[in-house]
């Protein structure tokens, strides 16, 4: 039994959020899970926070202080592209973006340390390979992702002091039921099979599992000497 660790997990009520939420409550972690607009359907416990809200974020921080002494582990999962790449953006384009892929994160990462005062924990964000390479995903998403990538290795060595470690994750092509490329899939399957094939070297598309594998790898023993790294996770695309 492992329910004295402490696990929470942004972004979870859905696709790669909600199957971290799963995979860590099955392996009989408490699981703590934070959403933006819909509570998880899953034996968590369930919160509703817009993290992008400094304020928002505290009184999160603060509730969680007074129920849960530490938080051993964070995965930031919360982040969201549009389906559409435009050449013109406008300024709301951006905000959002921001707000949805790196505001979300810093404010998370600042809570936490308000309100537990520098205890010792592990961060991970969960970005994607469209902050260091050039790809279909709108510039706004991808602009986000390099910021929040950025933020994360600066950050990693400012709390590297206080024993807190944090790390970034970045995938690839995830598929996965009812997400946007498993919707491609039944569209078109001849289309994206030959666009894997084209641009990713394994031919492989990203299995969530992959992911929560090293999420739980950084949570375990072997990750207590990583902070400041980037672990990529997409059959090779982004070489």
């Amino acid at each position: 039994m492992q329910l004295n660790k402490v696990i929470l997990i942004t972004g979870g009520s859905k696709n790669l959020g909600k199957y971290l939420v799963s995979y860590f409550l099955n392996l009989n972690y408490k699981v703590i899970c934070v959403s933006k607009k819909t509570k998880s359907d899953l034996q968590s416990d369930n919160y509703l926070c817009d993290l992008s809200n400094s304020r928002q974020s505290q009184n999160l921080f603060k509730k969680l202080k007074k129920k849960y002494k530490k938080i051993d582990l964070i995965i930031s999962c919360a982040g969201k592209s549009k389906k559409t790449f435009k050449l013109r953006e406008k300024q709301q384009d951006w905000h959002i973006a921001l707000n949805d892929n790196f505001f979300c994160f810093t404010n998370l990462v600042d809570s936490y340390c308000l309100s537990y005062k520098y205890k010792p924990t592990k961060i991970i964000a969960i970005s994607s390979i469209a902050s260091e390479k050039i790809t279909n995903a709108p510039i706004t998403y991808s602009v986000a992702k390099s910021a929040l990538n950025f933020y994360a290795q600066i950050k990693a060595k400012e709390l590297a002091k206080f024993n807190i470690k944090l790390n970034v994750i970045m995938p690839g092509n995830i598929l996965m039921d009812n997400n946007n490329w498993s919707k491609k899939i039944k569209k078109d399957k001849a289309k994206i099979k030959k666009y894997i094939k084209t641009n990713v070297p394994l031919n492989k598309f990203c299995n969530p599992k992959q992911i929560a594998e090293i999420c739980n790898y950084l949570f375990g023993f072997s990750g207590d000497n990583i902070t400041g790294s980037k672990f990529i996770i997409d059959g090779g695309e982004s070489l």
